[in-house]
């Protein structure tokens, strides 16, 4: 197979790390341009922090008050305040020869194509022959982003996706382009697992990849289900935050912490790139969204979203009254009691057939998620895997989409979906795929996860950097040794493995 025919779908499995990656630059010293620098640095990798060039004072000025920002946020990029020092300032317009002897370079900057395709174009004549260069778009096309570059640099570009913040969220999406070499793919592989610390998931190159294509059509889902089931966004975040395994930020609190003006946009980027996607009518902003942001509230860095302080009580909004209120947040006995059973099969069937409209809700909002998750599949993502690690490293949640639907049952819930498409229920008529239903009662098995492009399972990757994984995050049905526990409690664990008789202590707090 040539390079022009080469699709994301041959992830190299066997293919050498010879990358080494010494030196990195990050280009655009925005909040998350800054906060990759801060964590390529905690991981002892030289860093140049470039942006535009100041129209006062120093010339990488931009750069330098981004470094110095980062001894401030909170939670803490740096995983010590003086490892700031560390990191270099850099301009566009004195400095490019810094990139000359630079392994690695990430572009971080505003999600503007031709603003993207400018900067390639400036920098292309600096970058080493040998260095990675990788864009941190969460969007944008790689292979439109790669048509601005050189040819002879093409096969060394990708794009590799941080979730924010970069220094505490485990997923990295890595987005090949059609022509990205496999050995580059290898070695940033295991670069970003080995030294960075991350769990890398490889996307296919469509809009907003993996992670956030299905989180944010979830949270879609919860704002059109809240509206029709006419319930409290503080209702909702006790629906959809720890009583679900997700955390505890839920809906409408992690909107508020993402930012209400960012969610807006994200949501635009998908009406604008997925004109043919049979959800399309739902990507919108929901006209309580909307006005939020018109009158400035746009969440926790402007003091008020959803939610607000009042004193020292937290006031949630209420939009038939068009004011806050107090915070009641809390789920009704009934929905309480269903989400207390341990057993997903039953609890599936008790929210399904409860008349109580939070037990709908819930229903509902997961109803149309499995259906969104399985008709894109094979469209986004290579196997079933990809998706469940994607969103539980990307947003936290204890079980991917398709681990929850597989755990509750495959055959059963999806019995129900289609019933639902078929009363009209379901957020769209669009058909489940034909495998879903192919009698199968899993996509994560023994063999491997399963890929719907390929229609057939497929095993984890065979790369070398995961051999010296002692304990990989297991999918369901998975299990791996961990360890014998000779003395636990809520804050410490103490275990040995194996026969050396070494004891292990771990901090689970």
């Amino acid at each position: 197979m040539n390079d022009s025919t080469r699709t994301y779908s041959d992830r190299p499995t066997q293919a050498k790390s010879v990358l080494r990656i010494r030196k990195a630059a990050v280009l655009g010293a925005g909040v998350m341009g800054a906060q990759i620098a801060a964590h390529l640095t905690n991981a002892d990798v030289e860093t140049v922090l470039f942006d535009l060039p100041a129209k006062e004072g120093p010339k990488s000025g931009i750069a330098l008050k981004a470094i110095e920002n980062l001894k401030k946020l909170s939670p803490a990029p740096l995983a010590d305040a003086n490892r700031a020092a560390a990191i270099i300032s850099a301009n566009y317009e004195e400095d490019l020869d810094k990139l000359k002897d630079v392994d690695l370079v990430i572009e971080a900057i505003a999600e503007r194509m031709d603003w993207k395709l400018d900067l390639y174009k400036k920098i292309a004549p600096y970058v080493s022959p040998n260095a990675v260069l990788a864009s941190n778009t969460s969007g944008l096309s790689i292979n439109g982003l790669a048509e601005a570059l050189p040819e002879e640099m093409r096969h060394r570009f990708t794009g590799v996706h941080f979730f924010n913040p970069p220094r505490y969220m485990h997923l990295v999406e890595l987005i090949p382009t059609r022509l990205t070499d496999a050995n580059v793919l290898a070695g940033l592989e295991a670069f970003l697992t080995t030294t960075v610390g991350k769990g890398v998931v490889y996307a296919k190159d469509t809009p907003n990849f993996i992670g956030n294509r299905i989180g944010v059509f979830s949270m879609l889902a919860t704002m059109h289900h809240t509206e029709q089931f006419k319930l409290g966004f503080d209702v909702v975040d006790a629906l959809t935050g720890p009583a679900v395994g997700r955390p505890k930020s839920a809906t409408y609190r992690t909107a508020d912490v993402v930012g209400l003006d960012t969610m807006a946009h994200v949501i635009k980027t998908m009406a604008d790139t997925l004109a043919d996607d049979p959800w399309h009518q739902y990507f919108k902003a929901p006209v309580w969204l909307s006005g939020l942001i018109e009158q400035g509230a746009l969440g926790q860095k402007t003091g008020a979203g959803f939610y607000k302080k009042a004193g020292k009580d937290i006031v949630v909004l209420d939009v038939a009254k068009r004011d806050y209120r107090a915070s009641e947040q809390k789920a009704s006995d009934e929905v309480a009691a269903i989400l207390a059973i341990k057993d997903p099969a039953e609890k599936f069937a008790k929210l399904r057939a409860s008349s109580d409209s939070q037990a709908q809700f819930l229903w509902a909002t997961f109803r149309d998620l499995f259906h969104y998750t399985a008709y894109h599949l094979a469209d986004i993502a290579d196997t079933a895997r990809d998706v469940d690690f994607a969103i539980r490293w990307g947003y936290g949640w204890k079980l991917g989409p398709f681990e929850t639907w597989q755990a509750a049952g495959w055959q059963q819930v999806a019995q129900w979906i289609q019933e639902d498409i078929d009363a009209g229920k379901a957020m769209s008529k669009a058909p489940l795929p034909k495998w879903v239903t192919d009698g199968r009662n899993s996509v994560h098995g023994k063999s491997g996860s399963y890929s719907a492009a390929a229609n057939a399972d497929k095993p984890r990757s065979q790369h070398p950097v995961y051999k010296r994984q002692l304990f990989p995050d297991a999918i369901l049905g998975e299990k791996f040794d961990q360890g014998t526990t000779v003395w636990e409690n809520d804050g410490v664990r103490l275990w040995t493995q194996g026969d050396d008789g070494v004891g292990i202590i771990s901090f689970k707090t």
